[in-house]
């Protein structure tokens, strides 16, 4: 049972800030949403609207619909003011949400350094790893016992504890000579 509670605390350890981060970034972004809709009620010029054209198959295919009077268009978030459809064409006439573009790409970002998707990030990551490998981890190391041949006991005495040998051991080549 102990076990399992370190488990699940060690899970939500490693949970916890990206679901805080994610649920922050939706708060922020749902509070300009209302602002920017209130700024749309008060007074829009026909200038800082933005026209866009769609047949009623692209705007199933080409946009992604947050609801009935929101949606995503080439990473750009847009909300419709006013819509009117001839023939096969849709016109909306659009406020380009600069603010809330900002904020979705913000959330893609955090989320993929989350994961570990960020291709910049996994690059210096990659960097820095092997610059790590090229210091520390040059050569495996590769170390074997043998056998030393060349021992003789050259003291030996008997204690009330047992024996002790004294042993000394000849190097396996011979010493420099200085000239």
């Amino acid at each position: 049972m102990n076990q399992k509670l370190i488990a699940i605390s060690l899970l939500f350890i490693l949970i916890a800030p990206v679901a805080t981060i994610y649920l922050y970034i939706q708060i922020e972004k749902s509070a300009i949403r209302r602002e920017i809709k209130g700024k749309m009620i008060a007074s829009i010029n026909e200038e800082e609207l933005v026209l866009l054209k769609f047949t009623k198959e692209e705007t199933k295919i080409k946009l992604r619909w947050e609801h009935s009077k929101e949606f995503e268009y080439n990473g750009q978030m847009y909300d419709i003011v006013s819509s009117e459809t001839k023939g096969d064409s849709i016109f909306y006439r659009c406020w380009w949400d600069y603010e809330e573009t900002e904020l979705n790409k913000k959330l893609k970002k955090m989320v993929a350094i989350a994961f570990n998707q960020d291709d910049e990030n996994r690059k210096t990551q990659e960097i820095f790893y092997s610059y790590l490998f090229l210091y520390f981890c040059n050569n495996p190391f590769n170390w074997q016992a043998t056998p030393i041949l060349n021992i003789e006991v050259v003291y030996q005495d008997t204690l009330n504890l047992g024996v002790f040998n004294a042993l000394r051991i000849s190097p396996p080549t011979p010493p420099p000579k200085i000239s």
